[in-house]
């Protein structure tokens, strides 16, 4: 082969291989776009939705530089970041009017109050006008009046589609003219611990607050808050929680923690006031199917049989003279309860629940949470002695108890 012809073949050789990179970094740019955007591709890779502030956005999520991906990540998710204010107006009893009031003759008179609470939460769906807004059932709990204040400063009226305190979930809607756009939702199954995370909300009010930390742990369970206040917000006790270091302060809650590339992965939920940095979210995998169903039915059914157990142990076998290994002591009795109802009563000890052994309050109330409002469960029951099946209809708990 003479030089000029290996010459040309090097020259044809070099422009293929341009022609190839050139396609490979098209590719590329293209499934960056359609994966941040979910926009379609026109033939020439370009997603007609695109603009050069989402384009900007979408590259410096793959930027090497960590401080520019997080303020990035901040731009795009604050608009759509909402401070939530909230009133209820109730009676509550007067602890001086036995004294004071009624003529002398005692008992507790109602006076009325009004309370305020105030939240965070964020859009996590977006058609047209409206807009449905994600937030904790605590902040919105037993409320008659809720006002949402966009990130631009424009006030706006919500509705309170549904609420499941025991989820701690709530969904707002909203109505305007150029509401934010719906945060994008991650995958929480997918986080790891260590991983950065951003708090975004409205601590004590102050609007538009970003803290960053890591994922401290995955999984949290049985984290206990609430159950106190003016309007009763009963104790909530979450069953599976993130914990982070991001500051979450009074306020956050209901707020989304999200990534360093934009996606909502919880919602801000409780902090512990004994420790610094330690808040806990709410999954947004596990929070996801409560939304969508809050969405469409406004609530959601937890079946129960309303009894407050206990294990048995050797000196509560004595005690009641059982003389059985396994059991679950009834410690009491919700009234009005399907257990009430059925007649069980303190003391009692539960021996087997639909033809199952069990030995741990556990036992009861995961195979009572597979099931559903309406279900019959039958309980055999030791009483004084004598072995006794009790068929129990199972009821959809209410948000409060019956006390005492």
């Amino acid at each position: 082969m003479s030089p000029q012809s290996r010459s040309s073949w090097s020259a044809l050789l070099v422009g293929l291989i341009g022609v190839l990179v050139g396609a490979a970094l098209v590719t590329n740019w293209q499934s960056i776009v359609t994966h941040k955007t979910g926009a379609p591709v026109n033939a020439l890779g370009v997603a007609p939705a695109i603009t050069s502030a989402s384009a900007a956005y979408a590259a410096a999520l793959h930027s090497d530089d960590l401080e520019q991906r997080i303020i990035e990540a901040v731009k795009h998710t604050e608009p759509s970041v909402v401070l939530i204010r909230s009133t209820v107006h109730g009676q509550q009893i007067d602890p001086f009017s036995q004294f004071f009031g009624n003529g002398g003759s005692g008992g507790g008179q109602t006076e009325p109050f009004t309370a305020h609470a105030s939240g965070s939460g964020f859009i996590f769906k977006e058609e047209g006008d409206t807009a449905w807004v994600a937030t904790n059932a605590h902040v919105v709990f037993a409320a008659d009046n809720i006002e949402v204040l966009l990130a631009n400063g424009k006030k706006v009226k919500a509705e309170k589609v549904g609420s499941d305190i025991r989820s701690d979930l709530a969904v707002l809607k909203i109505t305007g003219s150029n509401l934010p756009p719906a945060l994008p939702i991650g995958n929480s199954n997918e986080l790891q611990q260590g991983q950065f995370v951003l708090a975004i909300g409205e601590p004590e009010s102050f609007q538009n607050s970003v803290s960053l930390g890591i994922v401290s742990a995955l999984h949290r369970t049985d984290i206990v808050a609430g159950g106190d206040g003016m309007v009763n917000i009963p104790a909530i006790r979450y069953s599976d929680l993130l914990q982070t270091t991001a500051p979450i302060n009074p306020g956050n809650s209901g707020g989304p923690l999200i990534t360093i590339s934009g996606q909502v992965v919880g919602i801000a939920a409780v902090v512990d006031p004994r420790a610094q940095n330690i808040g806990f979210a709410i999954p947004i995998t596990s929070a996801q199917p409560i939304l969508a169903t809050l969405e469409t039915h406004h609530s959601i059914s937890h079946p129960y049989i309303g009894i407050v157990m206990t294990p048995m142990n050797t000196s509560m076998a004595n005690y009641l003279g059982y003389t059985g290994k396994e059991g679950i002591v009834i410690n009491s009795v919700v009234t009005g309860s399907p257990a009430d109802k059925a007649g069980l009563a303190q003391g009692d000890v539960i021996v087997e629940l639909n033809h199952v052994r069990v030995k741990e309050p556990t036992d009861v109330s995961s195979a009572v949470a597979k099931l559903k409002t309406g279900d019959k469960v039958t309980l055999l029951v030791w009483r004084r002695g004598n072995l006794q099946p009790y068929d129990v209809t199972l009821a959809d708990m209410p948000e409060q108890l019956p006390q005492g």
